[in-house]
Protein backbone atom coordinates (compact mmCIF):
# COMPACT_ATOMS: atom_id res chain seq x y z
CA UNK A 1 0.00 0.00 0.00
CA UNK A 2 1.18 3.49 -0.79
CA UNK A 3 2.36 5.58 2.14
CA UNK A 4 1.78 8.98 0.53
CA UNK A 5 -1.81 9.57 -0.56
CA UNK A 6 -2.21 9.36 -4.33
CA UNK A 7 -5.28 11.48 -5.05
CA UNK A 8 -5.00 11.21 -8.84
CA UNK A 9 -5.11 7.41 -8.87
CA UNK A 10 -8.02 7.25 -6.44
CA UNK A 11 -10.06 9.75 -8.46
CA UNK A 12 -9.17 7.78 -11.58
CA UNK A 13 -10.73 4.65 -10.07
CA UNK A 14 -13.76 6.67 -8.99
CA UNK A 15 -14.31 8.20 -12.43
CA UNK A 16 -13.86 4.83 -14.13
CA UNK A 17 -16.50 3.31 -11.86
CA UNK A 18 -18.84 6.23 -12.52
CA UNK A 19 -18.45 5.93 -16.29
CA UNK A 20 -18.99 2.18 -16.20
CA UNK A 21 -22.08 2.51 -14.02
CA UNK A 22 -23.65 5.12 -16.32
CA UNK A 23 -22.75 3.19 -19.46
CA UNK A 24 -24.10 -0.06 -18.00
CA UNK A 25 -27.74 1.04 -18.37
CA UNK A 26 -28.72 -1.58 -15.81
CA UNK A 27 -32.25 -2.97 -15.52
CA UNK A 28 -31.86 -3.45 -11.79
CA UNK A 29 -29.38 -2.55 -9.06
CA UNK A 30 -28.91 -4.22 -5.68
CA UNK A 31 -27.40 -2.04 -2.96
CA UNK A 32 -25.66 -3.55 0.07
CA UNK A 33 -24.47 -1.41 2.95
CA UNK A 34 -23.23 -1.60 6.53
CA UNK A 35 -25.48 -1.37 9.59
CA UNK A 36 -24.15 1.83 11.13
CA UNK A 37 -24.58 5.59 10.65
CA UNK A 38 -21.95 5.75 7.92
CA UNK A 39 -23.45 2.77 6.12
CA UNK A 40 -27.04 4.01 6.35
CA UNK A 41 -26.01 7.49 5.17
CA UNK A 42 -24.11 5.92 2.26
CA UNK A 43 -27.10 3.76 1.40
CA UNK A 44 -29.52 6.70 1.37
CA UNK A 45 -27.27 8.65 -0.99
CA UNK A 46 -27.00 5.72 -3.38
CA UNK A 47 -30.72 4.94 -3.29
CA UNK A 48 -31.54 8.57 -4.12
CA UNK A 49 -29.16 8.23 -7.07
CA UNK A 50 -31.04 5.17 -8.33
CA UNK A 51 -34.34 7.02 -8.04
CA UNK A 52 -33.01 9.97 -10.07
CA UNK A 53 -31.69 7.57 -12.69
CA UNK A 54 -34.99 5.72 -12.84
CA UNK A 55 -33.41 2.35 -12.04
CA UNK A 56 -35.31 -0.42 -10.25
CA UNK A 57 -33.48 -1.33 -7.07
CA UNK A 58 -33.44 -3.44 -3.94
CA UNK A 59 -31.25 -3.03 -0.87
CA UNK A 60 -29.85 -5.08 2.00
CA UNK A 61 -28.04 -4.28 5.25
CA UNK A 62 -24.97 -6.38 6.11
CA UNK A 63 -23.82 -6.67 9.72
CA UNK A 64 -20.74 -8.82 9.04
CA UNK A 65 -21.96 -11.62 11.31
CA UNK A 66 -21.79 -14.22 8.51
CA UNK A 67 -19.44 -14.84 5.62
CA UNK A 68 -20.03 -13.12 2.29
CA UNK A 69 -20.64 -16.51 0.66
CA UNK A 70 -23.52 -17.28 3.03
CA UNK A 71 -24.92 -13.78 2.87
CA UNK A 72 -24.86 -13.38 -0.90
CA UNK A 73 -26.29 -16.87 -1.47
CA UNK A 74 -29.64 -15.48 -0.38
CA UNK A 75 -29.37 -12.40 -2.60
CA UNK A 76 -27.81 -13.44 -5.89
CA UNK A 77 -30.17 -15.06 -8.36
CA UNK A 78 -29.39 -18.43 -9.89
CA UNK A 79 -30.13 -16.81 -13.21
CA UNK A 80 -27.14 -14.53 -13.78
CA UNK A 81 -27.51 -11.32 -15.78
CA UNK A 82 -25.13 -8.71 -17.15
CA UNK A 83 -27.96 -6.18 -16.85
CA UNK A 84 -27.87 -6.31 -13.05
CA UNK A 85 -25.37 -4.43 -10.87
CA UNK A 86 -24.51 -4.76 -7.20
CA UNK A 87 -23.30 -1.64 -5.38
CA UNK A 88 -21.57 -2.12 -2.04
CA UNK A 89 -21.25 0.97 0.18
CA UNK A 90 -19.19 1.08 3.40
CA UNK A 91 -18.52 -2.67 3.04
CA UNK A 92 -16.81 -4.94 0.55
CA UNK A 93 -13.08 -4.88 1.15
CA UNK A 94 -12.95 -8.52 2.24
CA UNK A 95 -11.44 -9.35 -1.13
CA UNK A 96 -10.26 -12.84 -0.28
CA UNK A 97 -13.93 -13.75 0.29
CA UNK A 98 -15.52 -11.68 -2.46
CA UNK A 99 -13.18 -12.13 -5.44
CA UNK A 100 -14.01 -15.84 -5.99
CA UNK A 101 -17.72 -15.04 -5.83
CA UNK A 102 -17.46 -12.09 -8.21
CA UNK A 103 -15.35 -14.05 -10.70
CA UNK A 104 -18.09 -16.68 -10.94
CA UNK A 105 -20.84 -14.17 -11.73
CA UNK A 106 -21.98 -12.17 -14.77
CA UNK A 107 -23.34 -9.20 -12.80
CA UNK A 108 -21.27 -6.02 -12.45
CA UNK A 109 -19.99 -5.27 -8.94
CA UNK A 110 -19.23 -1.76 -7.69
CA UNK A 111 -17.49 -1.55 -4.32
CA UNK A 112 -17.39 1.95 -2.78
CA UNK A 113 -15.57 1.48 0.49
CA UNK A 114 -13.11 3.05 2.91
CA UNK A 115 -12.13 0.03 5.04
CA UNK A 116 -8.64 -1.25 4.54
CA UNK A 117 -8.34 -4.30 2.32
CA UNK A 118 -7.88 -7.40 4.44
CA UNK A 119 -5.84 -9.37 1.93
CA UNK A 120 -2.72 -8.82 -0.14
CA UNK A 121 -4.20 -8.74 -3.60
CA UNK A 122 -2.71 -7.95 -6.98
CA UNK A 123 -5.09 -5.21 -8.09
CA UNK A 124 -3.98 -5.59 -11.70
CA UNK A 125 -5.74 -8.97 -11.61
CA UNK A 126 -9.14 -7.64 -10.55
CA UNK A 127 -12.08 -9.39 -12.26
CA UNK A 128 -13.36 -7.47 -15.26
CA UNK A 129 -16.82 -7.24 -13.71
CA UNK A 130 -15.53 -5.55 -10.50
CA UNK A 131 -15.04 -1.80 -10.06
CA UNK A 132 -13.22 -1.37 -6.79
CA UNK A 133 -13.14 2.17 -5.39
CA UNK A 134 -11.24 2.35 -2.11
CA UNK A 135 -8.97 5.29 -1.18
CA UNK A 136 -7.03 3.28 1.42
CA UNK A 137 -5.14 1.42 -1.30
CA UNK A 138 -3.72 4.78 -2.35
CA UNK A 139 -2.55 5.79 1.11
CA UNK A 140 -5.63 7.57 2.47
CA UNK A 141 -6.81 6.94 6.02
CA UNK A 142 -10.30 5.46 6.08
CA UNK A 143 -11.18 7.33 9.27
CA UNK A 144 -9.32 10.64 9.22
CA UNK A 145 -9.43 11.32 5.48
CA UNK A 146 -12.59 9.81 4.05
CA UNK A 147 -15.76 8.19 5.38
CA UNK A 148 -17.81 5.61 3.53
CA UNK A 149 -20.55 8.20 3.00
CA UNK A 150 -17.97 10.57 1.52
CA UNK A 151 -17.05 7.96 -1.10
CA UNK A 152 -20.72 7.27 -1.83
CA UNK A 153 -21.47 10.99 -2.11
CA UNK A 154 -18.57 11.62 -4.49
CA UNK A 155 -19.76 8.74 -6.69
CA UNK A 156 -23.42 9.78 -6.69
CA UNK A 157 -22.78 13.49 -7.22
CA UNK A 158 -20.59 12.82 -10.26
CA UNK A 159 -23.57 11.14 -11.87
CA UNK A 160 -26.30 13.49 -10.61
CA UNK A 161 -24.87 16.87 -9.47
CA UNK A 162 -28.25 17.85 -7.98
CA UNK A 163 -27.58 15.35 -5.18
CA UNK A 164 -25.48 18.05 -3.56
CA UNK A 165 -28.72 18.91 -1.75
CA UNK A 166 -28.34 15.63 0.14
CA UNK A 167 -24.70 16.19 1.05
CA UNK A 168 -25.72 16.55 4.71
CA UNK A 169 -26.03 12.76 4.66
CA UNK A 170 -22.29 12.55 4.00
CA UNK A 171 -21.68 14.84 6.99
CA UNK A 172 -23.64 12.48 9.23
CA UNK A 173 -21.55 9.57 7.95
CA UNK A 174 -18.37 11.53 8.62
CA UNK A 175 -19.52 12.42 12.14
CA UNK A 176 -20.41 8.82 12.92
CA UNK A 177 -17.08 7.39 11.77
CA UNK A 178 -14.46 10.07 12.41
CA UNK A 179 -15.46 10.82 16.03
CA UNK A 180 -13.83 14.23 15.87
CA UNK A 181 -14.64 17.93 15.93
CA UNK A 182 -15.18 19.56 12.55
CA UNK A 183 -12.00 21.60 13.18
CA UNK A 184 -9.98 18.40 12.75
CA UNK A 185 -11.48 17.09 9.50
CA UNK A 186 -8.95 16.31 6.76
CA UNK A 187 -8.68 15.57 3.05
CA UNK A 188 -11.89 14.49 1.27
CA UNK A 189 -13.97 14.70 4.45
CA UNK A 190 -12.89 18.31 4.85
CA UNK A 191 -13.50 19.10 1.17
CA UNK A 192 -17.06 17.76 1.28
CA UNK A 193 -17.71 19.50 4.60
CA UNK A 194 -16.52 22.82 3.21
CA UNK A 195 -18.64 22.35 0.09
CA UNK A 196 -21.73 21.75 2.20
CA UNK A 197 -20.96 24.83 4.29
CA UNK A 198 -20.49 26.98 1.18
CA UNK A 199 -23.84 25.79 -0.17
CA UNK A 200 -25.44 26.60 3.21
CA UNK A 201 -26.85 23.08 3.42
CA UNK A 202 -25.54 22.98 6.99
CA UNK A 203 -24.33 25.62 9.42
CA UNK A 204 -21.28 25.68 11.64
CA UNK A 205 -21.42 26.90 15.22
CA UNK A 206 -18.72 27.45 17.82
CA UNK A 207 -18.99 26.51 21.46
CA UNK A 208 -18.23 23.97 24.15
CA UNK A 209 -17.73 20.51 22.64
CA UNK A 210 -19.66 17.92 24.65
CA UNK A 211 -20.57 15.42 21.95
CA UNK A 212 -23.35 13.08 22.95
CA UNK A 213 -25.58 15.72 24.52
CA UNK A 214 -24.96 18.95 22.63
CA UNK A 215 -28.73 19.53 22.39
CA UNK A 216 -29.33 19.18 26.13
CA UNK A 217 -28.97 21.18 29.33
CA UNK A 218 -25.46 21.80 30.59
CA UNK A 219 -26.18 19.50 33.54
CA UNK A 220 -27.02 16.58 31.27
CA UNK A 221 -24.30 17.48 28.77
CA UNK A 222 -21.56 17.26 31.38
CA UNK A 223 -22.99 14.03 32.71
CA UNK A 224 -23.62 12.39 29.35
CA UNK A 225 -20.78 13.71 27.19
CA UNK A 226 -19.00 10.80 25.54
CA UNK A 227 -16.53 12.86 23.51
CA UNK A 228 -14.89 13.96 25.66
CA UNK A 229 -15.84 11.70 28.53
CA UNK A 230 -15.34 13.81 31.65
CA UNK A 231 -13.76 11.52 34.24
CA UNK A 232 -14.92 13.58 37.21
CA UNK A 233 -18.48 14.18 36.03
CA UNK A 234 -19.29 11.55 33.39
CA UNK A 235 -21.79 8.96 34.61
CA UNK A 236 -22.17 10.74 37.95
CA UNK A 237 -25.42 11.61 39.75
CA UNK A 238 -27.46 14.72 39.00
CA UNK A 239 -26.61 16.06 42.45
CA UNK A 240 -22.86 15.80 41.84
CA UNK A 241 -23.11 17.69 38.56
CA UNK A 242 -25.51 20.30 39.96
CA UNK A 243 -23.16 20.93 42.86
CA UNK A 244 -20.27 21.47 40.46
CA UNK A 245 -22.27 23.96 38.39
CA UNK A 246 -23.56 25.76 41.48
CA UNK A 247 -19.99 26.30 42.65
CA UNK A 248 -19.31 28.11 39.37
CA UNK A 249 -22.64 30.00 39.33
CA UNK A 250 -23.92 28.34 36.13
CA UNK A 251 -27.60 27.49 35.71
CA UNK A 252 -27.79 23.68 35.30
CA UNK A 253 -30.90 24.03 33.08
CA UNK A 254 -29.19 26.26 30.55
CA UNK A 255 -28.74 24.73 27.10
CA UNK A 256 -25.17 24.12 25.95
CA UNK A 257 -25.68 26.20 22.81
CA UNK A 258 -26.97 29.10 24.95
CA UNK A 259 -23.91 29.33 27.21
CA UNK A 260 -22.16 32.69 27.33
CA UNK A 261 -18.50 33.12 26.46
CA UNK A 262 -17.44 33.44 30.11
CA UNK A 263 -19.37 30.30 31.05
CA UNK A 264 -17.83 28.40 28.16
CA UNK A 265 -14.33 29.43 29.18
CA UNK A 266 -14.91 28.46 32.84
CA UNK A 267 -16.29 25.03 31.93
CA UNK A 268 -13.49 24.36 29.44
CA UNK A 269 -10.89 25.20 32.08
CA UNK A 270 -12.53 23.24 34.93
CA UNK A 271 -13.66 20.11 33.05
CA UNK A 272 -11.10 19.64 30.28
CA UNK A 273 -13.75 19.97 27.57
CA UNK A 274 -12.59 21.78 24.45
CA UNK A 275 -13.97 24.77 22.62
CA UNK A 276 -14.48 24.20 18.90
CA UNK A 277 -16.78 24.11 15.89
CA UNK A 278 -19.64 21.69 15.32
CA UNK A 279 -22.00 21.09 12.41
CA UNK A 280 -25.63 22.09 12.73
CA UNK A 281 -28.49 20.88 10.51
CA UNK A 282 -30.80 23.90 10.42
CA UNK A 283 -33.49 21.98 8.51
CA UNK A 284 -34.00 19.55 11.41
CA UNK A 285 -35.18 19.95 15.00
CA UNK A 286 -33.88 19.13 18.47
CA UNK A 287 -31.42 16.27 18.72
CA UNK A 288 -31.39 15.76 14.95
CA UNK A 289 -29.93 19.22 14.37
CA UNK A 290 -26.56 18.07 15.71
CA UNK A 291 -24.66 15.82 13.30
CA UNK A 292 -22.75 13.85 15.93
CA UNK A 293 -25.90 13.12 17.92
CA UNK A 294 -27.83 12.35 14.73
CA UNK A 295 -25.15 9.85 13.74
CA UNK A 296 -25.05 8.35 17.23
CA UNK A 297 -28.82 7.88 17.19
CA UNK A 298 -28.53 6.11 13.84
CA UNK A 299 -25.89 3.77 15.25
CA UNK A 300 -28.12 2.97 18.21
CA UNK A 301 -31.16 2.29 16.04
CA UNK A 302 -29.17 0.14 13.62
CA UNK A 303 -28.63 -2.41 16.38
CA UNK A 304 -32.09 -2.08 17.90
CA UNK A 305 -34.47 -1.51 15.01
CA UNK A 306 -33.03 -1.19 11.51
CA UNK A 307 -36.39 -0.03 10.10
CA UNK A 308 -36.43 2.83 12.60
CA UNK A 309 -32.88 3.76 11.58
CA UNK A 310 -33.86 3.92 7.93
CA UNK A 311 -36.88 6.08 8.70
CA UNK A 312 -35.32 8.47 11.26
CA UNK A 313 -32.75 9.70 8.77
CA UNK A 314 -35.63 11.02 6.64
CA UNK A 315 -37.43 12.74 9.53
CA UNK A 316 -36.94 16.29 10.75
CA UNK A 317 -37.88 15.56 14.35
CA UNK A 318 -36.90 12.67 16.60
CA UNK A 319 -39.61 10.21 17.64
CA UNK A 320 -40.34 9.43 21.29
CA UNK A 321 -39.29 5.82 20.71
CA UNK A 322 -35.91 6.84 19.29
CA UNK A 323 -35.35 9.49 21.95
CA UNK A 324 -35.97 6.99 24.75
CA UNK A 325 -33.51 4.55 23.20
CA UNK A 326 -30.95 7.34 22.87
CA UNK A 327 -31.09 8.36 26.52
CA UNK A 328 -30.99 4.74 27.65
CA UNK A 329 -27.91 4.20 25.50
CA UNK A 330 -26.04 7.35 26.53
CA UNK A 331 -26.75 6.72 30.22
CA UNK A 332 -25.45 3.15 29.96
CA UNK A 333 -22.39 4.13 27.91
CA UNK A 334 -21.19 6.76 30.36
CA UNK A 335 -21.69 4.36 33.26
CA UNK A 336 -19.88 1.59 31.34
CA UNK A 337 -16.90 3.85 30.64
CA UNK A 338 -16.68 4.72 34.33
CA UNK A 339 -16.85 1.00 35.22
CA UNK A 340 -14.22 0.11 32.63
CA UNK A 341 -11.79 2.82 33.72
CA UNK A 342 -12.12 2.37 37.47
CA UNK A 343 -13.48 -1.04 38.46
CA UNK A 344 -12.69 -3.93 36.13
CA UNK A 345 -9.65 -6.21 36.55
CA UNK A 346 -7.42 -6.55 33.53
CA UNK A 347 -4.60 -8.61 32.08
CA UNK A 348 -1.88 -6.27 30.90
CA UNK A 349 1.08 -7.22 28.70
CA UNK A 350 3.80 -5.01 27.28
CA UNK A 351 1.64 -4.09 24.30
CA UNK A 352 -1.96 -4.95 25.14
CA UNK A 353 -4.69 -4.72 27.76
CA UNK A 354 -7.25 -7.54 27.99
CA UNK A 355 -10.49 -6.88 29.84
CA UNK A 356 -13.19 -9.53 30.25
CA UNK A 357 -16.41 -7.55 30.60
CA UNK A 358 -18.85 -10.47 30.52
CA UNK A 359 -21.39 -9.98 33.29
CA UNK A 360 -20.24 -6.41 33.89
CA UNK A 361 -21.13 -4.74 30.58
CA UNK A 362 -23.81 -6.10 28.18
CA UNK A 363 -22.42 -7.61 24.94
CA UNK A 364 -24.40 -5.10 22.88
CA UNK A 365 -22.34 -2.34 24.53
CA UNK A 366 -18.88 -3.88 24.14
CA UNK A 367 -17.98 -2.30 20.83
CA UNK A 368 -18.99 1.25 21.72
CA UNK A 369 -17.55 1.05 25.23
CA UNK A 370 -14.23 -0.04 23.73
CA UNK A 371 -14.33 2.67 21.05
CA UNK A 372 -15.10 5.59 23.30
CA UNK A 373 -12.77 4.37 26.03
CA UNK A 374 -9.97 4.30 23.48
CA UNK A 375 -10.84 7.66 21.90
CA UNK A 376 -10.88 9.23 25.35
CA UNK A 377 -7.57 7.59 26.41
CA UNK A 378 -9.18 6.13 29.55
CA UNK A 379 -6.52 3.40 29.57
CA UNK A 380 -2.88 3.37 28.48
CA UNK A 381 -3.03 4.82 24.92
CA UNK A 382 0.27 3.16 23.96
CA UNK A 383 -1.35 -0.29 24.19
CA UNK A 384 -4.05 -2.13 22.28
CA UNK A 385 -7.34 -2.61 24.13
CA UNK A 386 -8.87 -6.08 23.74
CA UNK A 387 -12.32 -6.08 25.31
CA UNK A 388 -14.95 -8.80 25.26
CA UNK A 389 -16.04 -12.18 26.52
CA UNK A 390 -17.96 -15.30 25.61
CA UNK A 391 -20.91 -14.82 23.30
CA UNK A 392 -23.68 -17.01 24.64
CA UNK A 393 -25.33 -17.92 21.32
CA UNK A 394 -22.22 -19.00 19.45
CA UNK A 395 -20.10 -20.05 22.47
CA UNK A 396 -17.20 -18.23 20.86
CA UNK A 397 -15.18 -15.34 22.23
CA UNK A 398 -16.30 -12.01 20.80
CA UNK A 399 -13.65 -9.29 20.98
CA UNK A 400 -13.70 -5.57 20.30
CA UNK A 401 -10.15 -4.39 19.61
CA UNK A 402 -9.15 -0.73 19.70
CA UNK A 403 -6.02 1.39 19.60
CA UNK A 404 -5.25 5.10 19.77
CA UNK A 405 -3.59 7.41 17.25
CA UNK A 406 -0.68 7.56 19.67
CA UNK A 407 -0.35 3.79 19.29
CA UNK A 408 -0.33 4.13 15.49
CA UNK A 409 2.49 6.66 15.63
CA UNK A 410 4.49 4.36 17.87
CA UNK A 411 3.91 1.36 15.57
CA UNK A 412 4.63 3.01 12.20
CA UNK A 413 0.97 3.27 11.24
CA UNK A 414 0.12 -0.39 11.79
CA UNK A 415 -3.09 -0.74 13.75
CA UNK A 416 -5.98 -2.99 14.63
CA UNK A 417 -6.74 -4.20 11.09
CA UNK A 418 -3.20 -5.56 10.65
CA UNK A 419 -3.33 -7.18 14.08
CA UNK A 420 -6.61 -8.90 13.21
CA UNK A 421 -5.16 -10.14 9.90
CA UNK A 422 -2.25 -11.79 11.74
CA UNK A 423 -4.54 -13.29 14.35
CA UNK A 424 -6.83 -14.78 11.70
CA UNK A 425 -3.87 -16.18 9.78
CA UNK A 426 -2.77 -18.24 12.80
CA UNK A 427 -5.93 -18.72 14.85
CA UNK A 428 -8.75 -18.53 12.31
CA UNK A 429 -11.85 -16.65 13.35
CA UNK A 430 -13.93 -14.01 11.59
CA UNK A 431 -13.45 -10.27 11.75
CA UNK A 432 -11.90 -7.10 10.37
CA UNK A 433 -11.90 -3.34 10.74
CA UNK A 434 -9.98 -0.07 10.51
CA UNK A 435 -6.58 0.95 11.84
CA UNK A 436 -8.17 2.19 15.06
CA UNK A 437 -11.06 -0.21 15.51
CA UNK A 438 -12.07 -3.74 14.68
CA UNK A 439 -13.54 -6.94 15.98
CA UNK A 440 -13.02 -10.67 15.80
CA UNK A 441 -14.65 -13.88 16.99
CA UNK A 442 -12.38 -16.70 18.16
CA UNK A 443 -12.75 -20.14 19.68
CA UNK A 444 -11.99 -20.38 23.42
CA UNK A 445 -8.70 -22.28 22.94
CA UNK A 446 -7.53 -19.76 20.35
CA UNK A 447 -8.39 -16.86 22.64
CA UNK A 448 -6.54 -18.36 25.60
CA UNK A 449 -3.47 -18.90 23.43
CA UNK A 450 -3.71 -15.39 22.00
CA UNK A 451 -3.55 -13.85 25.48
CA UNK A 452 -0.17 -15.42 26.07
CA UNK A 453 1.19 -14.48 22.62
CA UNK A 454 -0.46 -11.15 21.83
CA UNK A 455 2.79 -9.16 21.95
CA UNK A 456 4.23 -11.29 19.16
CA UNK A 457 1.41 -10.16 16.83
CA UNK A 458 1.71 -6.42 17.44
Amino acid sequence: MNQNPDKTSFLGDLDNAVDSFVDGKFDKVIAISHNDADGISSLQLILHLFVKMGIEYDYFIYNRSVSWANYLSGILSKRQSENVALVFTDVGSNLHELIPIIKSRKEKFFILDHHEVDANYRFALMPENLYFVNPTIYGFDGLEHIAGATVAYMFAKRIKPSLIKLAWLAIIGIAGDSLMSTDNLQSFNKEVYQEVLDEEIIQEKRGLILFGAMFDSIKNSLKYSILPFLKDLGGESDQTVKSFLSNHKINPKKKVIDLGEDEINILAEKTGAKIGNFAFLHQKQGMLQFTFEHALLLNILCFKNISAALSIIQLNKVTRYAKDLYFEYIDNLTKNMKILSTELPRLETNKAIFIDVLGKIPPSSWSDTASFSSVNDLLDPTKVLVLGGEEQKSRTIKLSIRCSRQFLEKNHGEGVNKLIERIKADFGGMGGGHKLAGGIRLSKPSYNLLKSKIDDYI
